[in-house]
């Protein structure tokens, strides 16, 4: 029967345990959703009629739920006929009976995934090597 060693796991689990998630996830959040804010905006002006849809396009801030920390990148308000922007962000992006599907968030984040990703890694460890 063979036989193994493993040298350094109790380090690394002490390092691991020294990691305040709590305190990262929505710096990692926060840092990067203004990448993924502009792409979804960009995609928009694509489709605009007015620019009012595109101007509320706001991101909200980090929260948690019980799946962990999220955070939401939508078009806020109402336009002058009083009509949600986010009303017409699902019509744009999933289509009505009267009007095809012209996607806006499926390609914007597909183009922000990244750079997004890219950013919260870069927080994620500045964030650990200042422990």
């Amino acid at each position: 029967m063979a036989k193994f060693d493993i040298h350094g796991i109790d380090d690394f689990i002490r390092e691991i345990s020294q990691i305040d998630l709590d305190r990262i996830a929505p710096k990692m959040l926060e840092e990067s959703v203004p990448i993924l804010e502009k792409s979804v905006k960009a995609e928009s002006a694509k489709h605009h009629d007015t620019g009012a849809m595109e101007e509320s396009i706001k991101a909200t801030g980090a929260s948690v739920n019980a799946r962990g920390y999220y955070i939401c990148v939508r078009p806020t308000g109402r336009d002058e006929k009083g009509v949600r922007n986010m009303e017409k962000m699902v019509y744009m992006e999933y289509g009505t009976s009267k009007q095809g599907a012209t996607p806006v968030l499926s390609p914007a984040v597909r183009k922000a995934e990244d750079k997004v990703t890219d950013k919260m890694q870069e927080v994620f460890n500045r964030e650990v090597d200042r422990i």
